[in-house]
């Protein structure tokens, strides 16, 4: 049986974002481009090779993949370098995160 303040109040499970399950040897691929930035929805392998990284990541922006990044109508990637990070304590998860080049070197 429930009371009136149960039935009340919200369901934190059900606000909290849904993401793909990362596995121990895959990664959440992040990406900062054209003032934004957004992770891809799926985890892929974290032994991905940077170019095919950079493809993936094409086709995301090109086609409204990636949250928080508007449609990108020809998304180029060139010059991006992508960061690898380990899991860690903190972030639970493989990052690979593609960045444009800084003027300070790589």
């Amino acid at each position: 049986m429930t009371n009136d303040n149960e039935l009340a109040m919200p369901n934190p499970m059900a606000m909290a974002e849904v993401r793909a399950f990362v596995g121990a040897h895959q990664a959440r691929v992040n990406v900062t481009y054209a003032g934004g930035n957004g992770d891809l929805p799926d985890p892929v392998r974290y032994d991905a090779t940077d170019a095919d990284v950079k493809q993936w990541l094409t086709e995301a922006l090109r086609t409204g993949g990636v949250p928080g990044i508007p449609v990108q109508a020809e998304p180029n990637l060139t010059d991006f370098v992508i960061d690898r990070f380990n899991a860690t304590d903190a972030r639970p998860y493989n990052l690979l995160q593609a960045r444009p080049k800084t003027p300070f070197g790589r």
